[in-house]
């Protein structure tokens, strides 16, 4: 079966990339791929083999494939994709749920008002975007996703939790739909010492990691709020921010305001490899969000699969994890307290670190390979279309 494959590679900054790179060569088992890139040359000398058109080329070698699989997340990143994928009709593997901060860049954002609110016009009705005309900043988009269109005009769908695929039971009812398992490769067993000792921390340093893209719904200010009163008490607590930072929040006044500069640590995007020493390294890892745009996060699973005693949301996707593989926190009034009190309790108990640790690695170990996700590939693609 001949696939075109369209995702974001890297160069490109993405745990898509990431996700994609890993996935290729189970799927090559199955399939003759082809990679759709946007403008790009993929650095990945793994990915040498594989041939590869623009995905502005696309629409002219489309007849040359059994079918098309397009990743599509909210983000600028994927707008050629997005386009591509209501041009041409292929099988769309949704990242997000919402799409709308996409939707929003590709229209709003770039001076064409008019398509914006034709877009929450046909979705949602004339109300919605008489409200939008009339403030656009004052609609939620996480409440708006926007992705209605893309998922009716698609040939298939392949998502990555229940909650994602009762979303597009709901909004693409006749569009066949397949929930496939997000694969992450095995996590190699780092020793926190050496991990410790290439970033430069001492050991007795009680280390906590927030991992992924930094912006506001990632919880961020409620998460220094509550750092910032465990430190006081906890004078060898560090807070570690891993990921870029959206241009649109400004993480250094929050710190400022906190007194936490000294101890809070913006380590900004890091290569794989050393990714994997800062999740090794940490004691406590954070992956917050809310409100959700209704990802699987790749990241999270990485810092289970690692073993890592893991502080979550209980919203969307993350609230079907099970109880005994990561801390669950509410998005409310009470988050902050409860983000204290349970780093005070796993500052206390290293034993229950460990044991929450091994849950978490086992439930990856169990439910999350990438052989597991290329199968569920495979019997969508070839069977169920």
């Amino acid at each position: 079966m001949r696939l075109a494959y369209a995702s974001p590679l890297r160069p490109q900054a993405s745990g898509v990339s990431d996700y994609s790179e890993e996935l290729l060569p189970y799927l090559a088992r199955a399939f003759g791929l082809t990679l759709v890139t946007d403008n790009l040359t993929p650095t990945n000398p793994a990915l040498a083999a594989f041939p590869k058109i623009d995905v502005r080329a696309l629409d002219a070698h489309a007849n040359t494939f059994d079918a098309i699989v397009y990743h599509i997340g909210n983000a600028p990143l994927y707008a050629n994709f997005y386009n591509a994928a209501r041009q041409i009709p292929g099988v769309v593997v949704l990242h997000d749920v919402t799409l709308h901060h996409l939707r929003a860049w590709q229209t709003i954002e770039r001076g064409n008002a008019a398509a914006y609110f034709d877009a929450l016009r046909a979705a949602y009705g004339e109300t919605v975007a008489a409200q939008a005309k009339q403030n656009p900043a004052s609609l939620n988009r996480f409440d708006y996703p926007l992705s209605e269109e893309l998922l009716q005009r698609a040939r298939g769908v392949i998502v990555h939790s229940a909650y994602a695929a009762n979303f597009v039971r709901r909004v693409a009812p006749n569009v066949p739909l397949a929930q496939a398992p997000m694969g992450i490769p095995p996590s190699a067993i780092i020793p926190q010492t050496q991990a410790r000792a290439r970033l430069g921390f001492a050991d007795d340093t009680f280390i906590v990691a927030a991992f992924g893209e930094i912006h506001p719904h990632k919880r961020i200010a409620v998460a220094l709020t509550a750092f910032a009163e465990f430190v006081a008490r906890h004078a060898n607590a560090r807070l570690l921010l891993i990921g870029a930072e959206s241009p649109n929040y400004d993480v250094a006044t929050i710190l400022r305001a906190l007194q936490l500069e000294n101890f809070v640590q913006r380590v900004g995007f890091v290569a794989m490899e050393t990714y994997q020493d800062y999740i090794a390294a940490s004691d406590v890892c954070l992956n917050l969000r809310y409100p959700s745009a209704g990802e699987t996060s790749a990241s999270l699973l990485r810092l289970l699969g690692a073993g890592k005693t893991t502080f979550v949301t209980r919203t969307a996707a993350y609230a079907e994890l099970p109880a005994d593989v990561c801390v669950k926190i509410e998005p409310d009034a009470h988050e902050k307290q409860l983000l204290l009190e349970y780093l005070g309790y796993f500052f206390d108990r290293p034993a229950a670190r460990q044991a929450l640790g091994a849950n978490a690695r086992a439930y990856v170990q169990q439910n999350h390979t990438l052989d597991q996700a290329a199968k569920a590939y495979e019997r969508f693609l070839i069977y169920d279309l």
